[in-house]
């Protein structure tokens, strides 16, 4: 059965209550993905939606907004911590809120060519652009030596085998290149036997995390927020892992002068919104708002 590409947004109606947005003020969606968040904003008011996203097949999800919302509608391709680049190049110096919803979109996920997840068979990719000239799975797994792939594993993915795992790699590496989704699954079900999470999600996060410099990206796209941001502004992220979640609460405590924190804990999606969207469940939503 082919898979579904269909992005679902979490916590849209959520994001919206705490953004507040009003008519010709200026939102920047840092995730375009398939548009949910900047539809859903655009159905409800008349304000101006600067889109970023570094996925090129993001443009075919752009095309019908930019036909009903001419005036009020720009889509940039492009990493989003070119934030300062991206707002220049629009003549846009200050912003009235940013949304960052994190990690990987459906249409990513269930793309077997993509070679994003551990349940289609796919080449070895894991760039969220195809077009960068960056490491490719591929490249890492059948180049980095044994520590380089560990402590990947262990940091990006707090997988608790990653030495194990490492060596069954570079081992198979030997006889042949590991080249698909597949392979490498079928190497990681040597060594894990997790029963609750999929033996290479932990893993394949790790890949995915360092091939696109996630961590790093929402870091600096963060503090470069700060600069355009208006007093009154929301800043709103929806993380998917801990390690994402970790940056955003250090930033909003580092930045504690400058920033309210709204939310003193993580919101997480509602029962129902799980029901519907399975994905949803590790979803965590921060707030802070600029003073």
């Amino acid at each position: 059965m082919k898979p579904e590409l269909t992005h679902h947004p979490v916590m849209v109606n959520e994001v919206l209550s705490y953004l507040k947005p009003k008519s010709s003020e200026i939102y920047v969606d840092c995730t375009f993905g398939q548009g949910g968040y900047s539809k859903k904003i655009l159905e409800n008011i008349k304000c101006k939606i600067l889109a970023i996203d570094r996925d090129h097949e993001s443009q075919k999800y752009a095309k019908n907004l930019k036909k009903k919302y001419a005036q009020n509608f720009i889509l940039n391709i492009d990493k989003f911590s070119n934030l300062e680049k991206i707002l220049r190049k629009n003549n846009i110096y200050k912003i009235n809120g940013i949304i960052l919803d994190l990690g990987i979109s459906n249409t990513q996920l269930n793309d077997p060519a993509r070679g994003f997840s551990f349940q289609y068979d796919g080449p070895l990719d894991m760039r969220m652009c195809k077009n960068e000239t960056t490491n490719t799975a591929f490249s890492i797994i059948n180049e980095f030596d044994k520590n380089q792939l560990s402590d990947i594993f262990y940091y990006y993915g707090e997988e608790k085998n990653s030495k194990k795992i490492a060596n069954k790699i570079i081992e198979f590496r030997k006889k042949k290149k590991i080249t698909t989704t597949t392979d490498l699954v079928n190497l990681i079900k040597q060594v894990n036997t997790y029963k609750k999470k999929h033996p290479a999600t932990r893993v394949f996060q790790a890949l995915r995390i360092f091939v696109n410099d996630e961590l790093n990206e929402l870091d600096i796209t963060l503090k470069k927020s700060l600069i355009f941001l208006k007093k009154n502004s929301k800043i709103i992220t929806v993380a998917f892992h801990s390690l994402e979640d970790r940056v955003i609460k250090s930033f909003f405590l580092d930045n504690k002068d400058i920033l309210k924190i709204i939310t003193k804990k993580p919101l997480y999606p509602s029962y129902q919104e799980t029901k519907i969207n399975p994905r949803a469940r590790s979803a965590r939503m921060r707030v802070a708002e600029v003073i």
